[in-house]
């Protein structure tokens, strides 16, 4: 039986909020939109959180500059008063003071999700992320315990870094049934911080970047020392150097990411796109604000490689867009 967009957009939230966070009766849960979230998601949310006795609490805010801008005081207060928080914001806070805040309050839930239908209705959101636990786990275990990565595509990207002691994040696929526990949505992704100043090389984006968009033209990043020292492409790439001028720390090279999402789409969203199974994600910007790096940063801007080659201390995990362990 065909269903229709709303209906798939309904089923996920009863699932997220039923399986993924395990509402509880009487249970407060802060949801947090801006004015260019599609409002069908705030509100299939809201009627799953009353569905199981909770207590929703929709805030809409208006959108922020850029991704990891931190919130207004008054909705990090909201947030840290409720056991579960659920933004679906244009630009995301995950990079931003509402995480840590968030974990030490033992406030559990997802920090950036898709803003508009289409990201809910199809694609990765429609996987079960429970599905995408174990795989996410033993990846996590060897991005822990590996000292070195190697990230090459056909596209011209070729970037080592140390990754020696540093522990791999995001493991939880869009879970977050405990508290302190905080994810981002669609589940589909490992990452961790590189150590900084050890990352040498060349990115190639191609398909998405946050902040920019949709990538017509592939932006090449020079690396060194851990930093971008020079960006170079067509429309797009002059589009980031405006965005990154005059940030401090902005060109941090932040995390490196992999997607593990058989369901995820290349689309213009980053937010589903880097998520994809046998993509990477390579970041500009902030590693800190309860991620693992030192690196603070008012930017986080993750930029996608498809079709990626990831060696760790010389292993495969990744070979030409197909998961190897």
């Amino acid at each position: 039986m065909t269903t229709t967009p709303q209906e798939r957009i309904k089923a996920v939230a009863r699932r997220a909020i039923e399986k993924y966070f395990v509402v509880a009766p009487g249970e407060q849960v802060v949801i947090l939109v801006d004015t260019l979230t599609s409002p069908s998601i705030p509100q299939a949310l809201h009627e799953a959180v009353l569905a199981v006795g909770g207590e929703p609490i929709i805030i809409t805010l208006s959108p922020r500059k850029t991704s990891g801008e931190d919130l207004p005081k008054s909705v990090l207060d909201a947030v840290v008063a409720a056991g579960v928080v659920i933004s679906a914001c244009s630009k995301s806070p995950y990079h931003s003071s509402l995480k840590p805040l968030a974990i030490e309050a033992g406030v559990r839930g997802v920090l950036n999700s898709p803003p508009h239908e289409s990201g809910w209705s199809d694609g990765a959101m429609q996987y079960d992320f429970w599905e995408l636990r174990e795989p996410a786990s033993r990846l996590r275990s060897i991005l822990t315990d590996g000292s070195t990565a190697r990230v090459t595509s056909a596209n011209g990207t070729d970037i080592t870094m140390s990754i020696a002691d540093r522990a791999a994040v995001g493991w939880l696929s869009g879970i977050a049934a405990n508290p302190c526990e905080t994810t981002a949505w669609p589940g589909g992704e490992v990452s961790l911080p590189p150590v900084e100043g050890t990352a040498e090389g060349i990115v190639v984006v191609e398909v998405a970047m946050t902040d920019v968009g949709g990538v017509a033209e592939p932006i090449h990043w020079t690396v060194d020392k851990g930093l971008v020292q020079e960006i170079k492409g067509g429309d797009d790439a002059e589009r980031l150097r405006r965005i990154v001028e005059g940030v401090e720390n902005a060109q941090n090279i932040g995390e490196l990411g992999i997607g593990i999402n058989p369901e995820a789409r290349l689309v213009s969203d980053i937010t589903e796109a880097k998520k994809r199974r046998g993509t990477a994600h390579i970041a500009m910007g902030d590693s800190a604000n309860g991620y693992g790096g030192n690196v603070v940063c008012d930017l986080h801007l993750d930029g996608l490689i498809p079709d990626v080659t990831i060696q760790i201390d010389g292993e495969y995990v990744v070979k030409a867009g197909v998961l190897q362990f």
